[in-house]
């Protein structure tokens, strides 16, 4: 069996996996934003808040089961498609990697040269291993015992899906916490802001996730509205159009 090129395994992991986990992901997120606007007027008809609310238990579970295939940790045994397998793919593969547009890592990787006054550029292997490098330092990961806020915010998505989504665990699902809003936030921008590195400097493919997540929610506020219903105020933390 011919083997895949670099390029094109990188393109398997980030744009067919990476990136419709970030879709999926950004898509919960700001239905559930556009949706928090509409409660009060969804009450008042009567008939929508149960609907309403066993939706949202679905859409959460959907999120967070995005968000952990996101940053799931590398395995020989099985390599996946998430953020920390794109980076060891990344190392692992630089000698064979062609750098395609320099520009967006440059602005991640001062001093690569190319697009520095004076420095000779570094060979695009050179590049590789050096954001595989910072990559690797700076992609969150689950662990609770970190002081860094969204390590913890992924050990607690971990506990919830390991223990009430993957699994039926016989725990109180009161004793499993769930991160704070502006950190699942923070998580689905940061792995977008991955897609969009990766795809552009190796792949020479542009996403525009706020756009492609922003149509679908934009047609449920038509419907809610075509239905009577008028959002209650916008949301806060919305960036809803």
């Amino acid at each position: 069996m011919e083997q895949k090129s670099a390029e094109a395994l990188l393109d398997e992991v980030v744009c067919s996996g990476v990136a419709i986990d970030v879709f999926h992901a950004d898509y919960v997120r700001r239905l559930f934003e556009e949706l928090d606007g509409f409660v009060q007027a969804i009450n008042n008809t009567g008939i929508g808040k149960v609907f309403f609310a066993n939706l949202q238990i679905i859409l959460e579970r959907h999120l967070y089961l995005s968000l952990m295939r996101l940053y799931e940790p590398y395995s020989k045994r099985n390599p996946g498609r998430s953020i920390p397998a794109a980076v060891h793919l990344i190392s692992s593969r630089a000698a064979d990697l062609r750098i395609t547009d320099r520009k967006p890592l440059a602005e991640y990787l001062p001093g690569i040269g190319a697009l520095d006054t004076g420095a000779p550029p570094l060979r695009d292997e050179e590049v590789s291993l050096r954001l595989a490098a910072c990559l690797e330092a700076a992609v969150p990961k689950a662990d609770s015992s970190s002081d860094r806020p969204l390590d913890q915010a992924l050990a607690k998505l971990k506990a919830v899906r390991d223990k009430m989504i993957a699994h039926h665990d016989r725990v109180d699902p009161a004793s499993l916490l769930v991160p704070e809003w502006p950190k699942i936030v923070e998580l689905i921008h940061i792995a977008g802001r991955f897609v969009v590195l990766v795809a552009e400097a190796y792949l020479g493919v542009q996403h525009d996730l706020a756009s492609d997540t922003g149509w679908p929610v934009t047609s449920v506020r038509r419907l809610l509205k075509r239905a009577g219903l008028e959002p209650d105020a916008v949301p806060s933390g919305s960036d809803a159009t």
